[in-house]
């Protein structure tokens, strides 16, 4: 699918073209962690529940939201990033990404005639370098599995970080990650899961050899070895006995296989330094949560997440008159929130009570369809404006005092 085919903002870059055995041993598990299935169920959690956020993009004038813009850029972000993604699919893959790399790489790409935002694009690049001109103008270098390359202006790039902290410009310790801190833990806990397995297998290995005392010819040899296949088929079929008769002649000749299995507790030791890398509670993994275990997991790990996605797309999307203008992308997380029916009921109570909250939005927190003229807001008429309280409360006998002292 070509997708460098692209006009920066100000329309001054020209496009880029893409065309589109009963031995046991051990493996070392490498440097890709999304090998581990346990890195794969903690980066699913974060990423799903990262991807019901809703990007919109709105304009803002004294802290409180104006309206909703419309236009190609809301379009995409609402309902197709590009050809082949829901807007859930993309966030699901830009938070896997940022997540497994330490950074994630967004392409905005722009009609080359007319300047206009065509779709956003999750790059895949094997490896990216800086570079700085002369002028001091950021540039930044794809390196794709297909051997082709592309340096664009670095403004034109949406880039998320994660690690952000010991290089200067990528998240980890540079554009491929660092995944050193968590790959020893995820490394000692495949070799112990290959343990189990090998002591699996050598519990139904052979556990003893027959020896036959004398000198036999191939034709005594197959004899035996016939007998033996004879008292073998004869003790599995005689309600599963475990016994097989041998003649004097015969010596057996135990294998002492003894295979060790690892305690319950160091699994779960190092299966917990994993998820805490991530942001992932035991309850977020095994999907049994409470209401005040998903409100802390949301705290801590998505809403970070939320909060660079908006600043992120925000800058790599709007010029800076537009965010002067208080235009803005924001990604909200009204489908994030997880709470019990009581708390739903309560909060709707008091926040409908004080208007911040329309009887539809109130029926979609309890997971109910729109009604017609649910747009309207209530409010209660025991709370006034804090500044007009004293008003309210002895306005007329103020007025009187105010005459009389006329």
């Amino acid at each position: 699918m070509p997708i460098f085919k692209r006009k920066s903002k100000t329309g001054s870059i020209d496009a880029l073209q893409i065309i589109n055995n009963t031995n046991t041993f051990y493996t070392p598990f490498g440097s890709n962690i999304s090998k581990s299935d346990v890195v794969k169920i903690c980066i699913d959690r974060v990423a799903s529940q990262c991807a019901k956020l809703k990007p919109r993009y709105i304009k803002t004038e004294n802290d409180k939201t104006v309206s909703e813009k419309s236009g190609k850029l809301s379009f995409l972000l609402k309902h197709k990033p590009n050809e082949i993604m829901t807007p859930y699919d993309f966030i699901y893959k830009v938070i896997s990404t940022l997540l497994l790399n330490d950074n994630a790489f967004i392409y905005p790409r722009f009609d080359k005639y007319n300047g206009h935002l065509i779709g956003l694009y999750p790059l895949k690049p094997i490896t990216v370098e800086m570079v700085i001109d002369q002028q001091d103008h950021y540039y930044i270098k794809f390196l794709f599995e297909n051997g082709d390359s592309y340096t664009l202006p670095y403004e034109n790039i949406i880039h998320l970080r994660k690690h952000y902290g010991q290089n200067d410009i990528f998240g980890g310790n540079g554009s491929s990650g660092d995944h050193e801190a968590i790959l020893k833990t995820i490394s000692i806990n495949d070799s112990l899961l290959q343990g189990i397995d090998n002591a699996i297998k050598s519990s139904m290995q052979i556990k003893g050899i027959v020896k036959m005392n004398g000198m036999l010819s191939e034709v005594d040899k197959k004899k035996q070895r016939e007998l033996f296949d004879s008292a073998l088929s004869d003790s599995v079929n005689n309600k599963g006995s475990s016994i097989i008769p041998i003649d004097l002649k015969s010596e057996y000749i135990p294998l002492d296989v003894d295979p060790k299995l690892i305690d319950k507790d160091t699994l779960e030791f190092l299966q917990s330094k994993i998820l805490d890398y991530f942001g992932v509670s035991v309850p977020i993994f095994t999907n049994k949560y409470t209401e005040d275990e998903y409100n802390s997991f949301y705290e801590s790990t998505i809403e970070p997440l939320a909060i660079q996605l908006s600043e992120a797309f925000s800058i790599g999307l709007l010029t800076n008159n537009q965010l002067e203008r208080g235009e803005e992308i924001v990604f909200f997380s009204e489908r994030l929130q997880y709470a019990s029916w009581n708390t739903k009921v309560t909060a709707i109570e008091k926040l409908m009570s004080l208007g911040i909250m329309s009887l539809n939005e109130s029926r979609a927190l309890l997971g109910l369809e729109p009604i017609e003229g649910g747009h309207k807001r209530l409010q209660s008429l025991n709370f006034v404006d804090a500044d007009k309280a004293n008003l309210y409360q002895v306005g007329k006998k103020e007025e009187e005092d105010h005459e009389s002292n006329d």
